[in-house]
């Protein structure tokens, strides 16, 4: 690491080379024009031109989530920073690596709110709680050293988003910054008594659950989910976003509703042993909390205030999803896997429920069908909240890792359509198909020139039903049928697709 003289922007540009990034989305803005300066004297970084900032993120997030690599963007300060929050708070608590490094108004307007252009206070105050992770860098020297570490942390600990600030006078001002190489991500170790506490209590299990979460997923630990399965004799229940870990159709998956508690739950509730990975519990993958866990519950997470936030534990294990299975697989002793009644009870819970949601909503159990016998096994759905998307989340049989994207946390509306364009930039050579309602779509339908811009053919399949459809359902549920607030005046979509040149058709049967 040499110092070499250049401005705080081309230290930016130099960082993220140096971290093998390849890709950035942005927009540019009167206190960021440094950073796109210091781009376009480049060709490593390839540059996405986004409409608005809320967009940016969602583009980053389904970069992220398809890819496994950190999807990263640039914008400018003040209301640039402020769009971009539903996105990042999205990506946060469905654990997705994003980073975004923004300007700020100049060093010494910093957190003074006097009115300057682009300033609303303190920044970083703004992020703190839809960030995992943010720091302001105060000098040039600072930029390298603060970026490497927020990409380190996103590529070692527990995912989410990460925001980096810089005052707009320290991106053209100059320094001599260390330019740093990339690190190996070092992700965290299982704790050796702990694994052998854990593979006690699993030697013995005769009713072993499995549940899979989406740190499982990201540690790519789907092989030892396989292999301990196997071994054990376990029904395996990955949740949402961690569905295609296993195919929906390996014999040991089990896929449960989240939405209400089914046969499926009755299942794990008589588990002996539960063997949770890389999950913080969601309201929408617990029923609400109320799924019982079994009678024993061992808890591995990379991040330690996970354990015991929504279930205790009965043994916690802070560790990576991957190290911590594979360290489980040396140590469980040999045995008979369990008796193979328990996987076929569990295998007969979920064709029950899927049976009572098919009598439940013929129409959209038919659409769903449809959907995934014409897009290939690896193609890559976004869904949004919309109702196919709802119905998607409950019983869409997904068969391949990082193929299923769903807002659940934070659970914002429109951002499939961005995140199916960074999905189709990360993967391009897979089909990738947005699943988005008439409201969802004019959150974010600018970003359609986006997606014509970089030549991202993907295909939307968009549900108009002139209204924010859970709405008037809640309110006609709850409400008396008392309908406010929720009927749409929507555009002619297909004349919208025209504008932008893509080719559109309307479906009005599903041919039942």
């Amino acid at each position: 690491m040499i110092p070499e003289r250049m401005t705080g922007a081309e230290a930016v540009v130099a960082t993220l080379q140096a971290n093998d990034i390849d890709i950035i989305f942005g927009i540019p803005g009167g206190h960021n024009l440094a950073i796109y300066d210091a781009l376009g004297q480049q060709n490593k970084i390839r540059h996405i031109l986004g409409r608005h900032e809320q967009g940016l993120g969602f583009m980053a997030d389904g970069f992220a989530r398809a890819s496994g690599r950190i999807g990263v963007l640039t914008t400018t300060s003040g209301p640039g920073v402020a769009n971009l929050a539903c996105a990042l708070g999205g990506a946060t608590t469905d654990t997705s690596p994003v980073l975004a490094i923004a300007s700020a108004v100049r060093s010494d307007l910093v957190g003074k709110n006097r009115g300057g252009l682009h300033d609303c206070g303190d920044t970083l105050e703004m992020m703190r709680p839809v960030c995992r992770y943010v720091q302001r860098c105060n000098t040039v020297e600072e930029i390298p050293v603060v970026i490497s570490e927020l990409i380190r942390q996103l590529r070692s600990a527990r995912p989410g988003a990460a925001f980096c600030e810089i005052p707009n006078d320290i991106l053209t001002a100059d320094g001599e910054p260390q330019i740093p190489t990339a690190q190996i991500a070092e992700r965290p170790q299982p704790d050796a008594q702990e694994i052998a506490a854990a593979a006690q209590l699993l030697a013995t299990a005769q009713r072993p659950v499995i549940w899979a979460g989406t740190g499982a997923l990201l540690s790519d630990a789907g092989d030892e989910v396989a292999q301990l399965a196997a071994k054990l004799g376990a029904i395996v229940v990955p949740t949402t976003l961690a569905r295609g870990i296993l195919p929906a159709d390996h014999p040991n998956v089990v896929t449960p509703d989240g939405a209400l508690w089914t046969e499926v739950n009755d299942v794990i509730a008589d588990a002996d042993v539960v063997l949770a990975v890389g999950t913080m519990f969601k309201q929408e993958d617990t029923v609400d909390w109320s799924t019982r866990l079994g009678e024993t519950l061992i808890h591995i997470d990379i991040d330690p205030d996970e354990l015991g936030r929504s279930y205790p534990p009965t043994i916690g294990i802070v560790a990576d999803a991957k190290a911590a299975l594979s360290a489980l697989l040396q140590q469980l002793p040999d045995r008979t896997p369990a008796d193979p009644a328990w996987v076929a009870r569990g295998k007969q819970a979920e064709a029950d429920r899927l049976s009572k949601r098919r009598a439940q909503a013929p129409t959209e159990m038919r659409a769903l069908d449809i959907l995934r016998t014409v897009t290939p096994r690896d193609a890559i759905l976004v869904c949004d909240r919309c109702n196919l998307g709802y119905w998607a989340y409950r019983c869409l049989p997904v068969y391949e890792p990082r193929t299923f994207q769903y807002p659940m946390g934070y659970a914002g509306l429109g951002g499939a359509l961005s995140q199916a364009i960074g999905a189709k930039l990360a993967c391009p050579e897979k089909t990738v198909v947005c699943v988005i309602g008439d409201g969802g779509l004019q959150f974010t339908a600018t970003e359609l020139a986006v997606a014509v811009q970089e030549r991202t053919p993907f295909t939307i399949v968009l549900c108009n039903n002139y209204c924010y459809g859970a709405i008037r359902a809640s309110q006609d549920r709850n409400f008396g049928g008392r309908r406010f607030g929720s009927t749409l005046q929507n555009p002619d979509f297909q004349k919208l697709a025209a504008a932008y040149d893509i080719p559109a058709t309307r479906i009005d049967s599903l041919g039942l």
